[in-house]
């Protein structure tokens, strides 16, 4: 895929209640890459209701939302998101998209990269832009016993997972607008889905 734009996007994952559940870390390196790029920096957000956690994502520094709301986003599942991701991406066609290494980033990710025909960094803990225009990805090897950078300089979009924690989130600005752009994504046969949540005893 080509990309159309110089846009890098993060993914906002939505909780069961459509506020934000992780990503808004990810706005704060991304704004950085998007400058670098020379592109906007855009909030991609999936749930139901979601309301939240499109102000969050415009709180937190993003230059446009793209929305995709519906019941069939209501909690995760592989077979939704992956289309809605997917089809945004070759809509829009974006330089590059941030993900978060959660459970739901580790599952989503690297199908979403082989739909999309291109490669995926994974478990990032560092980023930056080379002189092309090509994210640098850092991340352990050898158990963590050592680092490596890798690019992606053939397919776009360029994808990666980040760790969680490894970047903090900024300081929210309620005042801040964003242009939000809301899609009709069909969610396609969803085929696996979460049936129940069990909190183990005495987790928080």
């Amino acid at each position: 895929m080509e990309a159309k734009t110089r846009d890098l996007w993060v993914l906002i994952q939505t909780a069961a209640d459509g506020s934000a559940k992780s990503g808004l870390d990810l706005l704060t390196p991304g704004r950085d890459l998007a400058g670098k790029l020379g592109g906007a920096l855009v909030a991609v957000v999936i749930g139901h209701q979601a309301a939240g956690a499109v102000q969050d994502a415009r709180a937190y520094g993003a230059d446009r939302v793209l929305l995709v709301e519906g019941e069939a986003y209501g909690a995760y599942s592989t077979d939704g998101w992956c289309a809605a991701l997917c089809a945004l991406a070759e809509k829009y066609g974006p330089d590059a998209i941030l993900i978060s290494a959660d459970s739901d980033g580790r599952d989503l990710a690297p199908r979403a990269a082989a739909r999309l025909g291109t490669g995926l960094a994974a478990d990032c803990t560092g980023l930056d832009v080379d002189a092309q225009g090509c994210i640098l990805w850092t991340r352990p090897v050898y158990g963590g016993l050592e680092t490596a950078t890798v690019k992606c300089a053939a397919a776009r979009p360029q994808m990666g997972t980040v760790r969680p924690g490894v970047f903090k989130k900024g300081e929210p600005d309620a005042a801040r607008s964003a242009e939000v752009v809301r899609e009709a994504v069909p969610a396609g046969e969803i085929r696996t889905w979460v049936a129940e949540f069990i909190r183990s005893e005495g987790a928080e």
